[in-house]
């Protein structure tokens, strides 16, 4: 009984040695280097939510209403081809047209862009997601614009003829050609290429509801089928629309581009 006991020892003393001396496997490399953040300290920013609302049965817009935003840190740039593309290898992400290096990815959707936060947080360890809209307003500061239309006693035409307006006015003549990271500049934020020729998704929801008749919103109801997308002026775009110069866009003039940019959560 003793023998058998030693011998049942001896082998499992042999079996831990083996495990021990059993070369560890290294882990997997990162799909690509980590991405440069920026932290953005909580500041106010003044909001104007963004939709379709009425006011005694007329299309109106609301006022502006003074907002806190909690500090948070956001890609210094936008996901880039070359990074997608590992979402992409990895069979997390669909694949979408990515020619040329060094360029940010467009072409995306909304759920694209969030089947790469959900990867990239798998990867990481850490928890990724979309700016809301009102964290990308106070990321872009000085480079945030608002191509509202002027809140007046305007048919539905002219309203939207005025919102076209404004959105040209803030385009000015920019080229739609893509620029490599860095090549719109960097904001007082320290974030880079907002409100360049790329919009960027968010996790904001257009709204839909009423105003009281000082302008501010009586009620509304997100209507998460359309996402904001921030730029050079505020887009609504349908959540799986790629390109919304051939359709898509609900509110506004059509972003030239679609990409997007991530948010660490802490």
């Amino acid at each position: 009984m003793k023998q058998i006991a030693l011998s049942v020892g001896a082998t499992g003393l042999v079996a831990l040695v083996a495990l021990a001396m059993w070369p560890a496997q290294e882990a997997a490399p990162p799909p690509f280097d980590p991405v440069e953040v920026v932290d953005v300290e909580a500041g106010d920013i003044d909001y104007r939510p963004f939709g379709n609302f009425e006011q005694a049965g007329k299309a109106q817009t609301p006022r502006e209403i003074l907002l806190r935003v909690e500090g948070f840190s956001i890609m210094k740039f936008q996901v880039s081809r070359e990074q997608y593309g590992a979402c992409v290898e990895a069979g997390a992400c669909t694949p979408v047209p990515a020619e040329g290096v060094g360029l940010p990815q467009t072409q995306v959707n909304w759920q694209d862009a969030s089947a790469f936060a959900a990867w990239y947080s798998d990867v990481t360890g850490d928890v990724w997601r979309l700016p809301t809209d009102r964290e990308w307003q106070l990321a872009a500061a000085e480079r945030y614009g608002d191509a509202v239309a002027d809140p007046g006693d305007l048919d539905p035409g002219e309203r939207m003829l005025a919102r076209y307006k404004a959105g040209v006015l803030l385009r000015g003549t920019a080229s739609p050609a893509l620029r490599p990271a860095g090549g719109f500049g960097i904001n007082s934020k320290g974030v880079a290429d907002l409100s360049g020729n790329v919009w960027e998704w968010t996790g904001g929801c257009m709204e839909n509801g009423t105003l009281n008749p000082d302008g501010y919103i009586a009620s509304s109801e997100p209507y998460c089928a359309v996402r904001i997308a921030g730029g050079l002026h505020r887009a609504a775009i349908v959540d799986f629309i790629r390109d919304a110069r051939s359709g898509g866009c609900a509110v506004g003039l059509p972003p030239e581009h679609l990409g997007f940019r991530l948010v660490r959560e802490p």
